[in-house]
């Protein structure tokens, strides 16, 4: 890395779209149903996550639950905004899964931070 970009990214500033994301800051619980099988009711699950800000640009969430049909889950996403791409970027893995999610996209016009 040169030391213009490392001079760049010490000094990026948190713009509208990571303002926008500190919404999901806290502590949330939330339910489900998932159909596990064909043909097989649903089965609830539920699961609690902690989102914490990461330096003004990023949202870290940490969630703990269980499966639909028993068993623990342990997820970890992380959540931001790359200013060059105009993209809200992030991850998502997973205790439950072997593949490692990679989120990239933009905001439905009612849902853009004022003024974009």
């Amino acid at each position: 890395m040169s030391t213009s970009e490392t001079t760049h990214e010490s000094a990026m500033k948190p713009q509208q779209e990571h303002q926008w994301l500190q919404r999901f800051v806290g502590e949330w619980t939330f339910e489900g149903e998932a159909a596990m099988e064909p043909g097989k009711p649903a089965e609830t699950f539920k699961e609690t996550e902690i989102a914490r800000p990461l330096g003004g640009l990023w949202i870290l969430a940490e969630g703990q639950g269980e499966m639909p049909g028993g068993g623990p889950a342990t997820t970890v996403m992380t959540l931001g905004y790359d200013p060059q791409k105009k993209r809200y970027v992030g991850t998502w893995v997973g205790s439950m899964r072997t593949y490692f999610w990679v989120y990239s996209g933009a905001l439905d016009a009612h849902f853009a931070p004022a003024g974009r």
